[in-house]
């Protein structure tokens, strides 16, 4: 498909678009043939050079209507032509987005800023029934009624402080006496079914079907990657990832598989962040190496110039990879 890769008289092949191409050549003599599969991908970088506010982005997220918002020292938005900034020097390290397109961002210390597009609603302990003013980064999640999630830390203590949500007229507050395993609370993800599982790192994970809570530890599934999770996705087979600081998990309900370095293809096992695309492809983002790509059986590393720190991975709805780095954010069309 020379629309996607082309070769020259020298047999050096360029692409042209990303896509994948299968380039075949025949010899002159006796017409023997060989090919061979080429994947051709584009990067694009934004950094304060061509736009980005600031080049340490800690969260990204993509709204309904396709702009990418970032988090850092201040919230930006990429429109597909300009960057614009808001919320300056409240440190935002979680984004999520609603069903109604609104934009909730959650700040070290500021509490919870939420966006319809127009007007700008600030929710801290003083106005709130929220546990916290700080929200962990990578802790708002939106379930499948429209709550929002939480999960918090005092600043004060440098402790975390449970999980709060909100309806958009109430409060709840959970916390260890609940049933959530621990109180520091690093990542919250809600499966097909509505249940809400959080990471809460040292203590384990924690599940909750809005009348039951039930945790995993390492003393009860003799998995002790489980309390190293702090990031989570969900399959359309119903099989749950968890990305850890020392490699990847799946748990299918009964059975828990490890991924690591020593028996996969992972570039390296300290797993940042996690995202699924429509192909059902896992792709995992790591602090040092670059991002994996898993499609069930084969393994693929992606790793470009100034590449690492990977901290959040959003994926748009033309299949488009954004990455969230502390060098900036990058695009990647494959």
């Amino acid at each position: 498909d020379t629309s996607i890769a082309k070769v020259d008289a020298n047999g050096v092949i360029t692409g042209i678009a990303p896509g994948v191409a299968t380039i075949t050549a025949t010899s002159v003599v006796g017409g023997y043939t060989a090919s061979c599969v080429t994947n051709v991908l584009r990067w694009t970088r934004y950094t304060t050079a061509n736009g980005l506010p600031m080049n340490q982005i800690s969260c990204i997220a993509i709204d309904s209507v396709g702009a990418v918002w970032v988090g850092g020292s201040s919230v930006s938005k990429f429109n597909g032509l300009s960057w614009t900034a808001y919320l300056y020097n409240v440190g935002v390290g979680a984004i999520a987005v609603d069903k109604q397109n609104n934009k909730w961002f959650g700040t070290y210390g500021f509490g919870v800023y939420k966006f319809d597009n127009t007007n700008w609603i600030t929710y801290d302990t003083s106005n709130s029934g929220i546990m916290d003013n700080t929200i962990n980064p990578k802790a708002i999640a939106v379930d499948l009624k429209g709550q929002v999630w939480f999960g918090t830390s005092n600043m004060t203590a440098l402790r975390g402080t449970g999980v709060s949500s909100f309806d958009g007229a109430h409060w709840n507050r959970y916390n260890s006496t609940d049933g959530l395993a621990y109180n520091n609370v690093l990542n919250i993800a809600v499966d097909a079914l509505g249940n809400k599982w959080f990471a809460t790192g040292q203590g384990g994970l924690s599940m909750f079907d809005d009348t039951k809570w039930t945790s995993y530890t390492a003393k009860n599934t003799n998995i002790d990657l489980v309390e190293q999770v702090n990031s989570i996705a969900f399959d359309a087979q119903g099989n749950k990832w968890f990305g850890t600081t020392l490699g990847l998990l799946k748990f299918d309900g009964t059975n828990w598989t490890t991924y690591t370095i020593s028996n996969s293809g992972l570039i390296c096992n300290s797993i940042s962040a996690i995202a699924i695309d429509k192909q059902g492809n896992k792709w995992m983002a790591t602090m040092y190496g670059g991002v994996t790509k898993f499609d069930g059986t084969n393994w693929t590393n992606y790793t470009y110039d100034n590449f690492y720190m990977v901290r959040g991975i959003a994926i748009d709805a033309r299949g488009n990879k954004w990455f969230a780095t502390d060098n900036g954010v990058f695009k990647l069309e494959d």
